[in-house]
């Protein structure tokens, strides 16, 4: 089977998505993904600051990106808690469906 043949046979099997994100892997394309999202999420901030529509209902929540600060705060929390404390309740041996 020659090289196209099989990269064809590869694409149909992956679909038109599939193959999309496949020619993403390269480091340069990565490194420009990680630059997109990081602009992305810049300009959700940036947009906290001119749309403000609610009032504050108790007193930290008046301050701009309050919210941006509270949600990557209780993401690291949630993380420190999953990798510290739940996963070794939950971790099994390696061989632990070896039987089955």
């Amino acid at each position: 089977m020659s090289h196209d043949t099989e990269k064809q046979v590869g694409e149909a099997k992956l679909g038109a998505l599939g193959s999309f994100l496949d020619r993403q892997l390269s480091p340069e394309r990565i490194r420009i993904w990680r630059i997109v999202f990081f602009l992305v999420l810049l300009v959700i901030a940036l947009l906290n600051l001119l749309i403000t529509n609610h009032h504050p209902h108790f007193g930290w929540d008046k301050y701009p990106f309050f919210w941006v600060a509270f949600g990557l705060i209780l993401g690291v929390v949630m993380i420190f808690l999953v990798k510290k404390i739940i996963q070794p309740l939950i971790k099994r041996p390696e061989d632990y469906y070896h039987d089955l």
